[in-house]
């Protein structure tokens, strides 16, 4: 049997990224699901979903060391198309529903502008605690859905 141990290893840093992203949203209080699986007409999984009493946050985790902007925008369309799929499943809980990328590294910008006006939220990970702390400054601008 082969075993191939530089995948094994890139795996388990993906895997740590996710978790430790996660880890910071549970220090501020927020409930966490993670690797969220379900099945719509298809089937779809989502890193995480962090949530408290006010908002739900569905968390795309990008492990890149650069992502170009037209990247990040496929990314959080993919996430949004998630995002609705399990509210479609599980219903509104009368929370904000946010979508939020979370990359490895520096991301393009704090807030991902769509074309409708509304925004994604793309943060990079050593900015996420600074973001969580003061969520309420950027919540009028996010796309909540």
């Amino acid at each position: 049997m082969y075993f191939d141990v530089k995948f094994d290893k890139e795996d388990n840093q993906w895997k740590k990224f996710e978790n430790d992203s996660a880890d910071i949203f549970e220090k501020f209080d927020y409930t966490v699901e993670r690797n969220v699986r379900f099945k719509t007409d298809r089937r779809f999984q989502i890193d995480f979903i962090a949530y408290d009493k006010k908002r739900r946050f569905f968390v795309d985790c990008k492990n890149h060391a650069y992502i170009p902007p037209e990247k990040e925008r496929e990314f959080a369309k993919k996430q949004l198309t998630r995002a609705y799929n399990f509210l479609v499943k599980d219903g509104n809980e009368g929370k904000k529903d946010i979508i939020l990328l979370v990359t490895k590294n520096k991301t393009n910008s704090l807030l991902m502008h769509r074309e409708d006006g509304e925004k994604i939220l793309a943060v990079d990970f050593y900015s996420l605690p600074a973001l969580l702390k003061d969520i309420e400054l950027y919540e009028s601008e996010l796309f909540m859905f």
